[in-house]
């Protein structure tokens, strides 16, 4: 265990292994087939993402898959995709979601579709801690593979969108978001008090009841200051300023609840450029514009609205859900599903090299 902890700090004073990429932590990405594919489709789509800058991969850790009995935890299936981001430059921020069937609210009978929240808030809380202990600063799994550039968690989501009712059935509810952060902050803090506890990306949408500014308004009613570092937010907008605009009024709301402190971080953005009507569907120039506009702008106004960086929806555009139908949020990809890419790729990468 010396010589586990002895390699952990020299890796930690040397970084990724030499020969990386930089890693630009401001701009991330979101690519849930990149954690699907294969080792091999996994490898090639890494090296294409830090070839365009990215240094951060937005993925979704899902807690039903790693506790596979109460108290007992199988990270295996995660460990292949942290190590093939480490070895790319890239640094994983884990969305904690989506509870064990023996610690659901979901009824047996009559559920609504959707992710219910954790019987047990404190076992969310204990999940966590089982996360930073294996990949955060001095976790072990650094321990047991010392030829994989270190680049721990040092950030973790809690949850996703839990405004919309989908992911918060029956319906939302603030005060019982911020219960969750109560009750799962403190585990992630007493095992890496550096740690950056990051809100659920909440999103300006339609389905949402309350809207997003209500909702984060209810949130601080409920305590919710200094229950979070930073503020998730999933700002779509039709065009990049109108998303400044969006987050302006999200930091207002925060300094006027004394949380001047706290950052925030969009966690979702992006623009269609084909696939069903929508505001937000743009064409391949629009897209391509928004994007080249929308970095450029979150980067001059990061300090004034204390911004911690962005992630871009997505890496590839998806397949129509099963018993779902098509929607604009599948055709935001820099890729088109057979990995061809559009004119969003290039001012993806031309953006982000000028920051």
């Amino acid at each position: 265990m010396k010589r586990a902890a002895a390699l952990i700090l020299a890796l930690a004073v040397l970084g990724p292994a030499a020969g990386s990429a930089a890693a630009n932590n401001f701009a991330g990405i979101v690519a849930s087939d990149v954690y699907g594919g294969n080792a091999s489709y996994r490898a090639k789509a890494f090296a294409a993402q830090q070839a365009l800058g990215v240094g951060m991969i937005r993925q979704t850790l899902d807690w039903a898959s790693i506790e596979v009995s109460p108290n007992v935890y199988d990270f295996s299936s995660f460990d292949g995709f942290v190590i093939d981001a480490a070895q790319h430059g890239i640094t994983v921020l884990p969305i904690l979601f989506n509870p064990p069937a023996f610690n659901s609210t979901k009824p047996r009978k009559h559920a609504k579709h959707g992710t219910y929240f954790p019987k047990d808030l404190n076992a969310m809380g204990n999940f966590a801690a089982a996360v930073v202990q294996r990949y955060g600063r001095g976790g072990y799994f650094w321990g047991l593979h010392p030829d994989v550039p270190y680049l721990p968690m040092t950030a973790y989501q809690i949850w996703n969108e839990p405004n919309l009712a989908a992911y918060s059935p029956p319906k939302p509810s603030a005060s019982r978001y911020v219960a969750m952060l109560r009750a799962t902050t403190p585990q992630i803090k007493a095992n890496d008090a550096e740690a950056e506890v990051v809100t659920a990306g909440l999103p300006d949408s339609k389905l949402s009841k309350p809207n997003l500014y209500r909702f984060i308004k209810q949130m601080y009613q409920a305590g919710a200051k200094g229950t979070f570092d930073t503020l998730g937010v999933n700002p779509y907008a039709p065009t990049a300023r109108g998303l400044i605009s969006k987050l302006r009024r999200i930091r207002s709301i925060m300094d006027a609840a004394g949380n001047s402190d706290a950052s925030m971080w969009v966690t979702e953005l992006g623009w269609s450029d084909v696939g069903p009507g929508s505001p937000f569907r743009v064409g391949k120039r629009g897209q391509a514009k928004q994007i080249t506009q929308a970095v450029a702008a979150l980067n001059s106004n990061a300090a004034t609205l204390k911004l911690r960086g962005f992630f871009y929806f997505a890496w590839r555009d998806t397949p129509v859900y099963k018993g779902f139908h098509d929607f604009w949020g599948l055709h935001t990809g820099l890729l088109r599903k057979n990995g061809t890419r559009k004119p969003a790729y290039a001012a993806f990468k031309k953006a982000v090299a000028a920051l």
